[in-house]
């Protein structure tokens, strides 16, 4: 992820427009304020892999990670483990985007789930 920042410097934003910065595995706030500042002010947040294979949802450390990125003036989206019983974890939350894969898709009545 540090090469994201060192590349979105070198070219101008008129030539990307916007970066999206994936969050998993190892990374910090300190370089979340690294993007912020090199102008990136999008990210998508995981669910750890792990949790979800062992059957753990959505917990309070993730959305208190969440709230503070937003806080810091990020656009977040969250991904991962997202059904229609886990988005009322994010209640009050201003998510920018939900990314949803089989957990919604795969359901007998897809069309339905989100509204």
């Amino acid at each position: 992820m540090l090469c994201y920042h060192s590349y979105y410097e070198s070219c101008s934003k008129k030539e990307i427009g916007t970066l999206q910065v994936e969050l998993y595995g190892d990374w910090t706030f300190e370089q979340a304020e690294q993007w912020r500042e090199a102008g990136i002010d999008q990210v998508i947040y995981h669910q750890s892999r792990d949790a979800l294979f062992a059957g753990a949802t959505w917990t309070e450390s993730d959305l208190n990670k969440i709230k503070r990125l937003i806080k810091m003036g990020f656009k977040v989206s969250a991904t991962g483990g997202l059904t229609k019983d886990t988005l009322k974890v994010f209640e009050g939350i201003d998510i920018y985007t939900f990314i949803a894969g089989r957990g919604i898709y795969a359901t007998e009545k897809s069309c339905t789930i989100s509204s």
